[in-house]
């Protein structure tokens, strides 16, 4: 896949990235990113999907990498994210698809399984489970929870000074997010805080961290995907959590396409267990676990993340 000669697709006004491998005839997978990443976040499971005779399409979300940025928050609420999805297809010609998504693109693909359901013939989705209706506002909950240094919540309070923050090193901010692991870690401010950590990571000099799973050129490709995009905008995903809460009021849970669930065992944020309401959600569904692997699945383990797809696919 060439990921320095995008396709640019048109949703709202706004212009879409995409990038497409693979048999034109084969069968379309969808792939979604989540933050902080683009469309290059797939790069090493692609060759594998491809080889098997899929056609691999991906696309940088609106906010990041080289899709448009726009600033206001009011472009990121989840419609207009399913809506992105769907253009794409369109561009394509995908009536029907199975999609795949990590992270934030795990949420979207909960939701449009549910929006365009008549679009949607298999999901995929990697770390982020499928959960039903908060009784309240989510942030609520994670501010509670959490306290302000989340990073939920600094997004949500304080997100211009956030961006200025990561934007200062781009590339030691990449090297301290994408790590493997270590282990007998715990879920606590090490992971949430996530500002905070960086500003002290850049005042002790951005030293070597063990565990790095971006090296060289991929790295090279995130940091220019953000000095081109900036921070700012990938945020507005966190700051319509409560909105998109707000929109769901009256939305099944229930999704009827059969489901892959892929968890990594060492996601701190995300962990397998957290799939266990799904069973009563999602009735054609299968859970698998990747041992040995955090957050970062497609970087972590590729080769364990593209068996279980090809497995079930």
């Amino acid at each position: 896949m060439n990921f320095d000669q995008p396709r640019y697709i048109h949703s709202d006004k706004f212009k879409i990235a995409t990038y497409a491998d693979g048999p034109t005839n084969g069968t379309p997978l969808i792939l979604i990113h989540g933050w902080p990443e683009i469309a290059y976040s797939w790069k090493p499971v692609i060759p594998a999907l491809t080889a098997a005779g899929y056609r691999v399409i991906c696309y940088d979300l609106r906010g990041f990498g080289w899709s448009d940025n726009p600033i206001e928050d009011e472009h990121y609420a989840m419609p207009q994210l399913v809506a992105d999805l769907e253009a794409v297809m369109d561009a394509y010609g995908v009536e029907q698809g199975t999609i795949v998504g990590h992270d934030w693109g795990g949420s979207i693909v909960w939701h449009a399984a549910r929006m365009i359901s008549h679009r949607v013939n298999r999901v995929i989705g990697i770390c982020v489970p499928h959960t039903a209706r908060a009784p309240v506002p989510p942030l609520k909950i994670i501010e509670k929870r959490s306290g302000d240094d989340h990073y939920f919540i600094e997004y949500l309070k304080r997100p211009d000074e956030v961006a200025r923050l990561y934007a200062k090193d781009p590339d030691a901010f990449f090297r301290l997010l994408f790590r493997t692991t270590p282990d007998g870690a715990k879920l606590g401010p090490d992971v949430t805080s996530i500002p905070k950590n960086f500003e002290a990571f850049l005042k002790a000099g951005a030293p070597e961290v063990k565990g790095g799973l971006l090296h060289g050129g991929d790295r090279a490709m995130f940091v220019k995907g953000y000095w081109r995009s900036g921070f700012r905008a990938g945020m507005n995903l966190y700051r319509n959590i409560d909105e998109n809460w707000r929109l769901s009021e009256g939305m099944s849970d229930r999704i009827t396409q059969p489901v892959l669930m892929i968890s990594p065992e060492r996601d701190l944020l995300l962990p397998p267990e957290l799939t266990d309401p799904m069973v009563k959600m999602v009735p054609n569904l299968t859970r698998v676990r990747i041992p040995d692997c955090g957050h970062w699945a497609m970087w972590d383990a590729p080769d364990d993340l593209t068996r279980h797809m090809l497995n079930w696919l």
